[in-house]
């Protein structure tokens, strides 16, 4: 005789709870890493001989991107907590005592001075093009005019032998002497003329002197001076004359050109270039070599979970958050009109 539905319901529940406590009992941190061992071995052994496009495609991973990093909005907090952070390091006692020597080491330095002056045509084109700067021309004429002026206002013509000189003696110094305002304001406006009439030639010799004189053997030595003196500088004298405020716009700044840069076309072609490039190499090749390649391994999540698993599963069960989530996804089992159904028919 089929039982009654009310027997099959209860039967059901008894079930359901002995499941529960089973799936609760293998929960804890021996058990489930004993249990994710093995499964990591069964899941590991299947990867190397599942290529990458069987489990996604490039067009997907773009289109993750495409919503995740260019189109959602970023909340404004997180530029807010990246602000009240740097804060707090800037203001901490490690930030403001250690030097720079502590963070980079001089071998680290001069390789990287190394690397650069590899890059001659970039560094060659970087010279000319700063050269090419107006504030360039602007600091040259200003430098020029200021030493000839200079050598004409502290040197004692009246006693150099040089031609033309001797003429002005029979005037006598005190014409000179009374002259002197005029003659001042005309070798000025003089050598202005002539700095001007010769810019384009002095910006072409600074650029041939340049060429000719900035060796790698004189950027290296003054690479490595400018070592010598930054190396014992604190982080506290790199940022001195820069407050919290000025920190706070500065990260302001690079995160309103984050919102404004990600949009842009240039950065999109980026990234659809780097996802079919990472496909053209990896699309077909086994899941396995990717994992092999970036050194993810059994033993390195074993590790991981190993270090995280204990309080977070100690944390899940004493909240009741593991049995909640376990008993509703159970429940939609027994309690299922199938189930409820065989119930009834069993002896």
């Amino acid at each position: 005789m089929p039982r009654s539905p009310a027997a099959a319901r209860k039967i059901a529940q008894h079930l359901l709870d002995l499941h529960v406590q089973h799936e609760l009992a293998a929960w804890n941190v021996k058990a489930f890493q004993k249990w994710l061992d093995g499964e990591l071995k069964v899941l590991f052994d299947w990867l190397q001989t599942v290529p990458l496009e069987a489990l996604v495609t490039a067009d997907r991973v773009h289109a993750v991107i495409q919503r995740n990093v260019i189109e959602n909005e970023v909340p404004g907090v997180v530029a807010e907590i990246a602000g009240e952070s740097a804060n707090q390091l800037f203001a901490s006692e490690i930030h403001q005592k250690t030097a720079l020597k502590e963070i980079l080491t001089v071998k680290q330095y001069e390789e990287f001075v190394d690397k650069l002056l590899e890059l001659r045509e970039q560094r060659q084109k970087g010279v000319n093009q700063i050269i090419d700067l107006p504030i360039y021309r602007d600091l040259i004429s200003g430098v020029l005019h200021k030493a000839i002026l200079r050598y004409f206002q502290e040197s004692n013509l009246l006693t150099k032998n040089i031609p033309g000189v001797s003429s002005m003696l029979k005037f006598g110094k005190s014409m000179v002497n009374k002259a002197a305002p005029n003659l001042e304001d005309a070798v000025g406006s003089n050598i202005k003329a002539f700095i001007a009439g010769n810019l384009d030639f002095l910006i072409r010799e600074s650029k041939n002197y340049m060429e000719k004189h900035l060796t790698d053997a004189q950027i290296k030595s003054s690479a490595m001076d400018l070592w010598d003196a930054a190396e014992t500088v604190t982080m506290a004298d790199f940022q001195q004359g820069m407050d919290s405020l000025d920190l706070s716009e500065l990260i302001s700044l690079g995160y309103e050109f984050w919102l404004a840069f990600r949009k842009t076309e240039y950065f999109e072609q980026c990234v659809a270039l780097i996802v079919e490039d990472f496909f053209r190499q990896y699309g077909k090749e086994p899941i396995g070599l990717l994992l092999d390649d970036l050194m993810i391994t059994r033993e390195r999540i074993l590790a991981e979970t190993d270090a995280l698993a204990p309080r977070l599963l100690k944390s899940l069960k004493s909240s009741g958050q593991l049995e909640g989530i376990i008993r509703r996804r159970l429940e939609k089992f027994y309690f299922a009109k199938k189930t409820l159904t065989a119930m009834k028919s069993f002896d």
